[in-house]
């Protein structure tokens, strides 16, 4: 049972890591493509400066550096904003995947504090099984007794460091 319990808990694990792995692996392709995508960009720039430089008069290039820069400027706002939202929602689904871990795992704990507990009848009975047997009576005549297995009775003995 405890075996169980603990391969849940190590499954759940699996699942949130595979799940982090691939949240991760999506947000590292998109960073990819927006560094590409920038990079596009600046060699436009480039390429088009360099062209206004040997065709435009210096009014038209002073005018077309404010309309690249602009344009530059809206490109990174959105997708400053693309990213920061994106890392807001996959936090979102971080926090609510732990919170969910959390709790399956005190649940689990609270299973494994009631399976390990153990009842005072049996603790009651190991009492039971030393006292007769320190009085003289057999492990069979304890165990007819008492009304539990031999094997019990036997055990008993072994961890009380008696037989």
């Amino acid at each position: 049972m405890n075996y169980l319990i603990i391969g849940l808990i190590c499954l759940v694990l699996l699942i949130l890591m595979i799940y982090l792995y691939t949240k991760d692996s999506e947000s590292s392709r998109k960073f990819f493509l927006y560094e590409r995508a920038i990079e596009d960009l600046n060699k436009k720039i480039y390429e088009l400066e360099k062209s206004s430089k040997k065709e435009h008069s210096a009014d038209d290039e002073e005018e077309f550096k404010d309309y690249i820069d602009e344009i530059f400027e809206s490109n990174m706002e959105k997708i400053t904003h693309f990213l920061v939202t994106s890392r807001k929602k996959d936090e979102e689904d971080i926090k609510k995947l732990i919170d969910k871990v959390d709790s399956k795992l005190a649940h689990v704990e609270e299973k494994l504090k009631a399976i390990n507990t153990i009842p005072e009848s049996y603790q009651m009975n190991d009492k039971k099984i030393v006292n007769l047997y320190e009085k003289g009576l057999s492990v069979s005549e304890i165990a007819r007794n008492l009304r539990v297995g031999i094997g019990e009775v036997e055990l008993v003995l072994k961890i009380a460091g008696i037989k």
